[in-house]
């Protein structure tokens, strides 16, 4: 169910095949990844819309290009998936879903494998949604080409990593602004970049993406917790589990308060909310700016994200997060050596229809 970006031109099919097998095991091992990911260029392409509208007119006016010849079919027919097979995929992984409510009900027993399958299966879910309009496995771009040399396409403005950076910087996301932050970066030095980084972050603050995205990880981590009460084969593990779920869980809400508080400034929402409180005079013309700075899609500073204090704050909790989430999937796997007899036994299906 993946649908990563379009490849590069000089991309082989081992690189293609590498790339998918990483993102693969990332859905496995920590699932909410991918989902922040799929929901980051759900929100982006959201945002994009209309400013590629404007800058493509632009071109077009400016017999920079000619208007593309592409139709919505066209694009569509690129993918190697159509919505009704995303349904049907959909629908087999969360078949695992009623298993489980249905052990329940007939008091079978539950293993912590299969938790921790459901899951995966609710973010796995959550990210078929946010990719429910994107093609999956378009290998091949749409070319739009140019007889003008790039000096005078741009008029002799800055860009940094495609012509369009006024309409979508490629960012935030990992490979754009995190590890250049941290001093490790690995995005090619050739400009323009040749694939468009799959990792994004949502910045709609407006939009469902991070609603979506907060519920899904909240919801992830709460599953954990419901196997307080589960078997164990010793006291040490089961108190090891009832240790890291609620940390797991308490570490995501923390992340979002720290993620809002960030998001707030890069917003100026904590001044709109100061100026409001103590010197409303000023409130219009903050107000003005903000808005003039969000039109013209300013070119985002390093200290803008992410923050020295944000990363400061989130990586001990990433550690620590990354830390329970490994003995979580280990336990996961050691609780199958000694489970109840009943979690070999079969749903009664028919018990669930009359007069069967």
């Amino acid at each position: 169910m993946l649908c990563l970006n379009v490849p590069a031109p000089v991309d082989g099919y081992l690189t293609l095949i590498v790339r998918r097998l990483l993102w693969m095991t990332l859905g496995i091992i920590g699932p909410e990844f991918p989902l922040t990911y799929a929901a980051g260029q759900w929100s982006r392409a959201k945002q994009s819309v209309k400013a590629f509208r404007a800058s493509v007119h632009w071109l077009v006016v400016n017999n920079f290009i000619e208007y593309p010849k592409i139709t919505r079919k066209g694009v569509w027919d690129k993918s190697k998936q159509d919505t009704f097979t995303k349904f049907i995929t959909a629908f087999q992984i969360g078949y695992l879903i009623i298993q489980c409510i249905a052990r329940t009900v007939q008091g079978l027993a539950i293993t912590t494998l299969e938790l921790n399958a459901v899951a995966i299966v609710v973010c796995s879910l959550m990210t078929s949604y946010a990719w429910l309009h994107k093609p999956a496995d378009v290998q091949t771009p749409i070319h739009i080409h140019s007889t003008s040399s790039l000096e005078e396409i741009t008029l002799g403005r800055q860009w940094g990593f495609t012509l369009l950076d006024l309409v979508d910087e490629n960012g935030p996301g990992y490979s754009v602004n995190v590890q250049p932050f941290l001093k490790m970066p690995v995005i090619p030095p050739e400009r323009p970049i040749q694939r468009i980084p799959n990792h994004r972050f949502p910045t709609n603050p407006h939009g469902i993406q991070e609603y979506l995205l907060c519920f899904a990880t909240l919801v992830f981590t709460a599953i954990h917790v419901a196997e307080w009460n589960l078997d164990f084969p010793t006291a040490t593990e089961r108190l090891l589990w009832r240790i890291s779920s609620p940390l797991l869980f308490g570490i995501t809400i923390a992340f979002w308060v720290f993620e809002t508080i960030a998001s707030w400034i890069r917003l100026g929402r904590w001044t709109t909310i100061y100026l409001h409180v103590f010197d409303p005079e000023k409130l219009p013309g903050h107000k003005n700016r903000m808005t003039q700075r969000h039109m013209t899609m300013v070119k985002r500073e390093m200290a803008q994200w992410p923050q020295l204090w944000e990363v400061v704050a989130i990586t001990p909790l990433a550690i620590v997060y990354g830390l329970g989430r490994k003995y979580l999937l280990a336990e996961a796997f050691a609780e199958l050596r000694d489970v109840k007899g009943t979690a070999y036994i079969n749903v009664e299906w028919t018990e669930f229809i009359p007069y069967v």
